[in-house]
């Protein structure tokens, strides 16, 4: 038989017993208390995870801002005897000569261009990015100019025409050099700082082709941007005769016809265009 007094002895060895139920339904209980701490486990892992994928966006913007890739590219080409002049975006000027091809890339740190073959004068503005030509393994940095760069079979030339540039053949190969001043470069290595004549340099700008003292094999170099067939030396000591004065890059074949009559020797045309220098 049960004791009607049991209820009341037992609240009064525990005075909080009336509560009982309200404590219960404030205080959560075991089971929920593991569930809670789950969840804030998992929103821990999530907010680590997006750390640090933003870590990796950022570290990876990074990686790109220091690589300064291209992301874009334009390659400008001209024909045999064409010439071409272009305003770049920061308002620099290319003027291109015959048959010549210009790769113009868009970086993220730096104004690059890529001279694959032929010659351009660059008239330099100012800008935050440098501004920096390559051909060959060959480097020109501006600082703050007006430079030519001829690319073929003999090299880099650089001439400076206004301001100066840096030009490096290798990482242990570099030199600057100042208006008046230019250099070939080639193979990792570059010539001696010769004088640059700003007229006979920019004389292709102006229809012209202009030799004082220079030498057949570079007088023939020179005819070859103008003509699509090979001209060639049959003797390579031919190469040393030299040459002065003033054509017309327009009419390539007459100077060529010419030869004979400027230097000890004769021409030979081929049915299939191309001409051969020997001596006489």
């Amino acid at each position: 038989m049960s004791d009607p007094q049991r209820p009341e002895q037992d609240n009064a060895r525990d005075p909080l017993a009336p509560f009982e139920q309200a404590l219960r339904a404030r205080v959560p209980s075991r089971e929920a208390l593991l569930a809670e701490a789950k969840a804030q486990t998992a929103r821990q892992q999530r907010r680590k995870r997006l750390a640090g994928g933003a870590l990796s966006i950022l570290l990876l913007g990074g990686a790109v801002w220091l690589i300064d890739p291209a992301w874009r590219s334009e390659d400008v080409l001209t024909a045999i005897g064409q010439r071409h002049s272009l305003t770049l975006a920061d308002g620099s000027q290319v003027q291109l000569n015959s048959a010549s091809h210009l790769r113009v890339e868009q970086r993220l740190r730096s104004r690059q261009f890529e001279l694959l073959e032929g010659e351009a004068t660059f008239s330099v503005t100012h800008g935050p990015k440098p501004f920096i030509v390559r051909s060959q393994g060959v480097a020109v940095r501006d600082i703050g100019t007006v430079f030519n760069v001829r690319s073929d079979s003999r090299g880099v030339a650089v001439a400076v025409l206004e301001g100066a540039v840096e030009v490096s053949a290798s990482a242990l190969s570099s030199r600057q050099l100042h208006g008046g001043e230019q250099v070939l470069a080639s193979d990792g290595a570059i010539s001696a700082t010769t004088f640059a004549d700003s007229e006979r340099v920019t004389a292709w700008q102006h229809g012209k082709l202009r030799f004082d003292g220079t030498p057949l094999r570079d007088v023939i170099a020179d005819i070859q941007r103008y003509r699509q067939a090979p001209i060639r030396l049959a003797d390579e000591r031919l190469g040393g005769l030299r040459m002065s004065g003033e054509y017309d890059s327009a009419a390539i074949e007459s100077l060529v016809n010419l030869l004979p009559s400027i230097l000890p020797v004769r021409i030979a045309r081929v049915a299939d265009g191309s001409v051969v220098v020997s001596g006489r």
